[in-house]
């Protein structure tokens, strides 16, 4: 076999037909719709190298445009998996949207025409805020509601002075302070500090980029349907002639919309340029029941294929409330690990990031090693640079917290907007009610993005997915009983398993993806096996009312709420005084009330 014949074959060889075209594609534009799992990253390297050693483009030739600092991390790796160290001028045009646009603007474009220099410096979110309250003092301005002043100031930044008449301009004038003299007063001020804010690196990129073009000769393009409209005009800017542009994305990924993502992104390139639009359609990651059940919640494109035969397990539970839940799962990760389940390949998945509170507690109390993985999104990206001491790349701002332990050992709980792009092997999803998911919404487009984003939270798992609802949520505005999203799974694709007080639980309830189905979990894992009688869960002390007779007053202790006094108790249920924190009631056969001062 010839040397471009083999490498040809090393590069296409192991690519299914839809991925294979897809690489192959010579268009002047390609839209290509991944679907989740599909092996995106796979299509977007394979396509690299192929330009690289069949097309006889260099790597400097390119600009391979990522969302985040770890995509353009894995992209480089798998690179070097097969070229070997590349140096950083071969890549100087792999990155995000906002380091590539730094890079430029530092080196090739020239600044001082919009009034910098090349030493300029970049300006965090809140360095930005910062400065403009500085001006406000400074300067003497009049501006309402200071808590507003973030999202107002940004929309006066954006829209400029020219466009007050506009309708977003009308609306900031209704409270007739002085915004628009801040936002004039703030670009000055940046221009003479010599620094900008990361949206202005895209502005002053396009800007200069439409006189001093750079016509690389192909874009590449992931995650094209975060896209937001500055960086889409940032992109046609960067595009030449004779620039070909290779583009992957999934709209039904788009969770980000109120950071401007546009939900048109895929389809408005297919549009303005004319695109052939091609898919990938195979998943490779779930299971085929979990894939199946999914799909009720995808929007855009055909149906998913599966790849792989295992049937996996989809389950639905109903848990009493979120304490109990706590523990049952706490429970659950133990069988799992004895199991020889890695505690890594375990995720928990919530609406709300304050939902992660009571987890915590529990799973500290029980031992149970855990990150709490979150994901900070702002809305004008996230590129932080060397010079000031922070990474050069927009980056997933990844927040860990948890017990001491290797990573590789904890189980992950977070948010389902952080678990975007993560794969596990067991996943939790929990508070499946709605007011959490869906999350109560103002208007069609944003019950729809909770949709997708269910969506994604599903297709994270690979063999075993629960989901699973409270019965007592003790939440505001979040509805009792399972969400109308669980009314649209078909039976036939789950495992029910219902909260039934009053009987003990069977055995340890264990997410395995093989074997007999569950039995009904009855109790907090750990708890009813363990429940001691009324007499000997309470101190009981002597009293009397005002009447003169004899009263029993029992003091019980609870894991999260402290001691308090028994009011009422029956076969069932006991209902305890927590003092400042409230009345309670819990059900016995659900939570274990120790003696105070035991």
């Amino acid at each position: 076999m010839g040397g471009l014949h083999r490498i040809e074959h090393e590069i296409l060889g192991q690519l299914n037909p839809e991925q294979r075209e897809a690489v192959l594609d010579r268009s002047h534009t390609c839209v290509v719709n991944a679907n989740v799992g599909s092996g995106k990253t796979t299509v977007l390297v394979a396509k690299l190298l192929y330009l690289r050693h069949m097309e006889n483009i260099r790597f400097d030739r390119m600009i391979v445009l990522t969302f985040t600092h770890k995509a353009a991390e894995e992209v480089r790796r798998r690179l070097e998996e097969r070229e070997g160290s590349l140096t950083p001028e071969e890549l100087s045009g792999f990155g995000t949207f906002h380091s590539v646009a730094y890079r430029l603007l530092k080196q090739f474009l020239p600044v001082e025409e919009l009034g910098y220099t090349r030493e300029f410096t970049v300006l965090l979110p809140e360095q930005e805020l910062e400065l403009a309250r500085e001006l406000i003092r400074r300067e003497g301005l009049r501006i309402k509601y200071p808590a507003r002043l973030p999202k107002r100031l940004e929309a006066a930044v954006r829209l400029g002075s020219r466009s007050r008449d506009s309708v977003e301009g009308k609306r900031l004038d209704k409270l007739q302070d002085d915004i628009w003299l801040l936002a004039e007063a703030l670009e000055r001020e940046k221009r003479q500090r010599n620094t900008m804010t990361f949206r202005e690196l895209l502005v002053h990129g396009e800007a200069l980029l439409r006189k001093y073009p750079i016509a690389p000769d192909w874009i590449v393009i992931d995650e094209v349907q975060d896209s937001d409209v500055q960086q889409l005009a940032f992109l046609d800017a960067l595009r030449g002639r004779d620039t070909r542009l290779f583009a992957v994305g999934d709209p039904n990924q788009i969770i980000y919309g109120w950071r401007g993502s546009s939900i048109n992104a895929c389809f408005t390139l297919a549009h303005r340029y004319g695109a052939r639009e091609l898919s990938l359609p195979v998943n490779y990651r779930s299971s085929s029941r979990i894939l199946e059940a999914a799909g009720r919640f995808k929007q855009y494109g055909d149906r998913l294929r599966g790849s792989r035969e295992i049937q996996g397990r989809l389950r639905i539970r109903q848990a009493y409330d979120p304490l109990g839940e706590a523990y049952y799962l706490a429970e659950q990760i133990r069988c799992l690990r004895e199991g020889g389940v890695a505690a890594g390949q375990i995720a928990i998945f919530y609406r709300l990031q304050a939902q992660a509170e009571l987890l915590t507690d529990v799973f500290e109390r029980e031992r149970i090693s855990y990150q709490v993985v979150t994901r900070r999104e702002r809305d004008s990206g996230e590129t932080y640079l060397e010079e000031q001491g922070i990474s050069l790349y927009e980056e997933d701002n990844w927040e860990s917290t948890g017990m001491e332990s290797s990573q590789a050992s904890d189980v992950r709980l977070m948010t389902l907007h952080a678990s975007k792009g993560m794969e596990f092997t067991h996943v939790f999803i929990i508070g499946v009610n709605y007011g959490l998911i869906p999350l109560r919404s103002s208007g069609f487009e944003e019950e729809e993005e909770e949709r997708r984003l269910f969506f994604v939270g599903m297709t994270r798992a690979r063999d075993f997915l629960e989901l699973s609802y409270y019965l007592q949520p003790g939440m505001p505005g979040v509805a009792s009983g399972e969400s109308r999203y669980l009314q649209m799974i078909p039976e036939r694709l789950v495992e029910r398993v219902d909260y039934i007080p009053g009987k003990p639980k069977a055995g340890c309830q264990e997410a395995r993806t093989e074997g007999e189905g569950d039995q009904a979990l009855q109790a907090p894992p750990g708890q009813s096996a363990r429940r001691e009688t009324s007499e000997n869960s309470v101190e009981n002390t002597a009293g009397q009312d005002s009447s003169g007779e004899q009263f029993i007053t029992r003091r019980v202790r609870h894991p999260k709420y402290g001691e308090g006094t028994v009011m009422e108790e029956n076969e069932e249920k006991v209902t305890v005084d927590f003092g400042e924190l409230g009345v309670k009631s819990f059900l016995k056969d659900f939570v274990v009330l120790d003696a105070a001062g035991t």
